[in-house]
């Protein structure tokens, strides 16, 4: 499955490239932003549009991770707290396992012959 996943992320790779290598006059091409609010310039960058590309992308990947990296802390810190409570439950379930049996807490079982002798007994 490891090579699967390598391959396809070659083969999107190649893909990439071979758009970018097509396409390069459309990509140069250079783009003005800006961001002009009450009056006054914040910023005015002029960029081709493949700077841009890549900078998106960049910048989409490290969100992605910074993300994936808080999901697998907070995952950790459950996985822990859970593993915690099982062991609590675990240690609980083999006290009560090695507590001796009383027989003023529970009933007696009667043989068979005997509980039929009790009840006509009882008639």
């Amino acid at each position: 499955m490891r090579y699967l996943k390598a391959l396809v992320l070659l083969a999107l790779f190649f893909l990439t490239m071979v758009l970018f290598a097509q396409n390069i006059e459309a990509l140069a091409h250079p783009v003005e932003l800006g961001l002009n609010m009450f009056g006054q310039d914040l910023f005015h960058i002029v960029q081709p549009v493949y700077f841009l590309l890549l900078f998106s992308f960049i910048i989409g990947g490290v969100i992605c991770t910074l993300y994936f990296l808080f999901e697998k802390c907070r995952m950790g810190t459950e996985l822990r707290r859970c593993r915690k409570q099982i062991k609590t439950l675990e240690k609980e379930v083999n006290s009560l396992r090695n507590l001796p049996l009383e027989d003023a807490n529970f009933p007696v079982e009667q043989p068979a012959a005997e509980a039929s002798q009790d009840a006509q007994d009882n008639k």
